[in-house]
């Protein structure tokens, strides 16, 4: 079965012009930072605002980690709403009726291949710093691999989500639209109340990548104070909820 979800996804040209919009979209990001910025008319405040290595390595992976809910949402709801809105899944449930062989495999499938995509843009962020920003240095081989594993719990999360609200409401644009409108109202919300700050996605992303804990804005970036088993457990009761969500709309449709 995970062989079959593999093959599904790979022979999609879908995938691949997502990952390859991500690694532009950071490589320009990079171009931005690095070559634009510092060659404005007040060289000043623009080389004030723009991060050096080996602290902008992990600038940009924070930026990439910021792009988590759309490419694991989209890329969910546009390959597997079709199969929910019909009957392909229902189909295949008949000939195999363990729910949870066919959520598994779609779900490790599709967050490997976000966590993948999110390696992929980093390594564009990375290449254009290298070769542009200023300062010396990189992250330390341990401090890489913290990196990974960070974006390893972001795509499961949001994969699990859009796996659950594919599977809830059988649409790809109204699923689409939820991921969107929780992405938003949980950063909003997030800062300004402190018991939602608790369980929210945003905080807990904060917290794993460690964004927050100073400046001066600080007090308004949601996370910065949580600890990372604190946004770990956040994240896994996210995961958890988005795969029981696929679970209980399969079951509704009787599939």
């Amino acid at each position: 079965m995970l062989h079959a979800e593999y093959l599904k996804l790979t022979r999609r040209k879908l995938y691949p012009i997502m990952v390859g919009l991500l690694a532009v979209v950071m490589a320009g990001l990079g171009l931005l930072f690095f070559v634009v910025l510092p060659a404005l008319p007040d060289a000043g405040l623009a080389g004030a605002a723009v991060p050096q290595r080996p602290e902008a390595f992990e600038y940009g992976a924070v930026q990439v980690a910021g792009q988590a809910w759309w490419f694991a949402v989209i890329l969910v709801t546009a390959v597997l709403g079709g199969e929910v809105a019909t009957t392909v899944w229902a189909t295949s449930l008949t000939r195999d009726s363990r729910k949870p062989n066919h959520i598994g495999s779609r779900f490790l499938v599709f967050a490997v291949a976000s966590w993948i995509a999110f390696l992929v843009g980093t390594a564009a962020w990375a290449a254009v710093t290298f070769v542009a920003a200023d300062g010396t240095g990189s992250p330390t081989p341990s401090e890489w691999l913290g990196l990974v594993w960070k974006f390893g719990v972001v795509a499961a999360a949001w994969t699990s989500i859009g796996l659950g609200a594919v599977a809830l409401t059988r649409s790809i644009a109204v699923a689409m639209g939820i991921a969107l409108g929780l992405s938003f109202v949980d950063s909003i919300v997030a800062p300004f109340v402190d018991a939602y700050e608790n369980v929210s996605l945003t905080a807990a992303s904060n917290g794993i990548f460690g964004i927050g804990t100073e400046g001066p804005f600080s007090e308004f970036i949601p996370g910065g104070s949580m600890s990372t088993a604190h946004a770990l457990a956040i994240m896994a009761g996210w995961t958890l909820l988005g795969l029981g969500l696929t679970w209980w709309g399969l079951q509704r449709r009787d599939a």
